[in-house]
């Protein structure tokens, strides 16, 4: 009988043995399976993470050879109308108020407010013409390079999907 209990102890922790293997076996499997799946759809979620990035990056590319060209043709319609200032071809004048001598006290001429081109006018020297020129130059370019950045953070916004509020 003790021999009895002991061959079905044995038995009996055999059977276990094999059923505790075969459900780790199967916990295995799952796991891998699981695993292979995750592996499978990161792969594919970085494929199209680096297909968007490639887009985007040909876009940007794109934009800053645009602000470049933007650039560059602001640069030589300045350079030419620097030009004219220089030749005399165009001349800049700036409206001014006149004096009565009699009072000291400034006052717009009557045909200024009526629209006549006869009014006061003094002419810029070419120091102060290239002076306000460099500055409606440099706004120009200041304003072009922000308009160039809201664009490239739009695309970046639009490409990825990136929710804003």
């Amino acid at each position: 009988m003790v021999v009895g209990l002991l061959a079905g102890a044995v038995l009996g922790w055999t059977v276990q043995g094999w059923r505790k293997d075969a459900a780790l076996a199967d916990l295995r499997r799952t796991a891998a399976t699981t695993q292979a799946t995750a592996a499978a759809a990161l792969v594919q979620a970085t494929g199209r993470v680096l297909q968007l990035e490639r887009a985007a990056t040909g876009q940007l590319a794109a934009r800053t050879d645009q602000l470049t060209e933007e650039n560059q043709h602001a640069q030589n319609d300045r350079d030419r109308f620097m030009a004219d200032v220089r030749s005399g071809a165009l001349r800049l004048s700036l409206p001014v108020a006149s004096h009565c001598a009699g009072t000291g006290a400034s006052t717009t001429d009557s045909t200024a407010a009526s629209g006549d081109r006869q009014q006061a006018r003094a002419e810029l020297d070419l120091a102060a013409a290239a002076a306000l020129d460099a500055i409606a130059s440099d706004g120009d370019a200041a304003t072009r390079q922000l308009n160039a950045c809201i664009d490239a953070y739009n695309l970046v916004r639009d490409t990825y999907h990136v929710q804003t509020e």
